[in-house]
């Protein structure tokens, strides 16, 4: 039987529940932040207000900007009754956020008319329950059904029911638009005339790998495709590899903090390579002299060991928070690790 996986997407989901809980804020431009945005509302989101933004960035681009506080504990507690749910259904699903996960539906979708009933059925039956809405993807694998999720947001779905309906799709599409291209991987790709999806059509496989690296290379020639062999790790253990520091001296200066913080990212990154995992999410920890602790996340769509690639996820947090003085602890670490020896097991079948 083939394959089929859906991505379950919460919408705008910390900002959501906040607005669910207080309705005065409905249609008004809201975020839940602390010194960076942690999710802005559909409103907010038309001023250019987006998650990772600096708090007074975003009041910046919209004066009636509405901030409100996190409340992790409130948003965990959705977060698990959601979850609580979708383990109804079926245990063949990989969380990988409060927000959204990953469902391999291919037992059970016969037990239903359709995928859009399916589909249908599920988004009711969360806005049933929490008064949230979410958006979902249907498509043979995980890639695609990402991809689909974020069509018809938010409150919406879409279905790819083969690799060809997608690849009708996303062909047009800017390059950034596959999982895995950043910034900077754009613009290498742009001065190779790489401007959209279908411009990797011409290339074969080895081509690409030539140009651009086994792992680059490789994702761009199946993703562009449609092809993605990786599955729903329902029973994958939580890892977490990372380094820490506590001071003695807090750190009063830009470049004591950016010499710490690069040492510590230089030992997690050697124990990354050493232990040989890839990993989806970087976080650095920062605790400052009045014992205030934060924890600032970013998260790729796919996992990397490249160093470069993982810095830049690290410079972009360090953006966001602006460190200057009063530091006396910082930790780097990786976590949604994923086995260097899958991720080749998934090529092999292209060679």
């Amino acid at each position: 039987m083939r394959k089929l996986i859906m991505h379950y997407d919460m919408d705008a989901f910390y900002a959501s529940i906040e607005i669910r809980d207080n309705p005065k804020y409905k249609d008004k431009p809201i975020v839940v932040a602390g010194g960076v945005v942690t999710t802005a509302s559909y409103p907010a989101r038309k001023f250019g207000i987006h998650s990772a933004m600096n708090t007074l960035d975003a009041k910046r681009l919209c004066p009636k900007l509405i901030v409100l506080p996190v409340n992790k504990d409130k948003y965990s507690k959705e977060s698990k009754l959601i979850q609580e749910l979708i383990l109804k259904i079926t245990h063949k699903v990989e969380f990988i956020a409060l927000d959204e996960g990953f469902v391999d539906i291919t037992d059970i979708i016969s037990k239903f008319s359709s995928k859009e009933r399916f589909g249908n059925i599920f988004r009711k039956r969360i806005y049933e329950i929490t008064g949230l809405t979410c958006s979902v993807g249907i498509g043979p694998n995980k890639l695609t059904a990402k991809i689909a999720s974020d069509i018809n947001k938010p409150g919406g779905q879409y279905i790819f029911n083969n690799e060809d309906e997608f690849i009708e799709f996303i062909k047009d599409k800017k390059i950034r638009k596959l999982p895995g291209v950043g910034k900077q991987f754009e613009k290498l790709l742009n001065k190779n005339n790489i401007l959209f999806v279908k411009d990797i059509y011409p290339f074969s496989l080895k081509e690409l790998i030539s140009k651009f690296g086994e792992s680059r290379g490789g994702l761009l020639y199946t993703y562009s495709r449609g092809i993605d062999h990786r599955e729903v790790e329902f029973n994958k253990a939580t890892h977490s590899i990372g380094n820490e520091n506590t001071f003695r001296l807090p750190l009063d200066s830009e470049e004591e903090i950016s010499r710490e913080i690069d040492l510590l990212f230089q030992w997690s990154y050697n124990r990354l390579k050493k232990k040989q995992f890839l990993t989806k999410t970087l976080s650095l920890k920062v605790r400052f002299t009045n014992r205030e602790t934060i924890t600032r996340s970013k998260t790729r769509f796919l996992p990397s060991d490249d160093k470069v690639v993982l810095k830049e996820m690290l410079d972009e947090l360090l953006i966001s928070l602006n460190l200057t003085k009063g530091i006396k602890l910082l930790g780097v670490s990786f976590s949604n690790l994923e086995n260097i020896s899958n991720r080749q097991l998934t090529f092999e079948k292209f060679y």
